[in-house]
């Protein structure tokens, strides 16, 4: 089969996301171009939309796909070989490897509230109020990360040890790293929509962030496209893992 010109920009829009372009994607194109037709034209609308420099949009790529709910090796290595082609500096990639590594506290800011339910119906109940400590805790946290969430309340009050340490941890992006504010709220919303993790308030939280530091609702928008395209992944990992599926 020939490429005609009205599925030239889905395709290379394809061969870009997946950092190849090879016998086996060749021929399964040939036996199935409209799943890789109308996939491609999925992948092109964040590139043609332009809200996103190219740099932006790999090392959103990197987060989707390089996370603790998400994480695939092969696409990994597209989006950072294409980060650093386009630019971008290993430390940035290594940013934002370490920044979605937060993303695991999810288990305590859902787990906590969920415990603390359980714990009141056993008539087991923390202290009333906040202790000083609590109270410094949550002042540090509103000033260092410029939000409050009703989920932190009862991580606070079960466990301040861990409260602590997870704000502190989660600050070094800002303290240290090289990525500005704005692309680390894209990112956190990318990762928040990852079809395996789906934490609605994230996406809220960091969007109000985003919109705080400027970003457009076609950033946004972006970002979150680019977490839409990791339900292909297997798809095409099959296509290496499974070769005598696709002979």
């Amino acid at each position: 089969m020939t490429i005609s010109k009205e599925n030239l920009a889905p395709v290379q829009a394809l061969s870009g996301h997946l950092g190849e372009w090879n016998d086996t994607l060749d021929a399964e194109y040939h036996d199935s171009p409209e799943v890789f037709d109308r996939f491609g034209a999925m992948v092109d609308v964040p590139r043609s939309r332009g809200a996103l420099t190219p740099i932006e949009q790999a090392l959103i790529g990197v987060a989707v796909v390089g996370n603790a709910a998400s994480t695939n090796w092969p696409r990994l290595r597209a989006y950072v070989r294409a980060a650093l082609d386009l630019g971008a500096s290993r430390a940035e990639v290594r940013d934002v490897l370490q920044l979605v590594s937060i993303m695991s506290i999810h288990a305590l800011s859902i787990g906590a509230p969920a415990v603390a339910e359980v714990l009141s119906e056993w008539g087991i109940r923390p202290p009333s109020g906040l202790s000083d400590r609590q109270r410094n805790l949550r002042a540090d946290f509103e000033q260092k990360r410029g939000y409050w969430h009703k989920s932190w309340a009862d991580v606070l009050a079960l466990d301040p040890d861990m409260f602590e340490a997870y704000m502190n941890f989660s600050i070094v992006g800002a303290q240290f790293g090289s990525l500005p504010v704005k692309l680390r709220e894209l990112i956190y919303i990318a990762i928040s929509c990852v079809v395996t993790h789906l934490y609605v308030p994230g996406v809220q939280i960091h969007t109000r962030a985003a919109l705080d530091a400027g970003a457009s609702v076609e950033e946004i928008l972006s970002a979150i496209a680019i977490a839409t395209f990791t339900g292909a992944d297997p798809y095409f990992e099959a296509m290496t893992r499974i070769p005598e599926l696709f002979e």
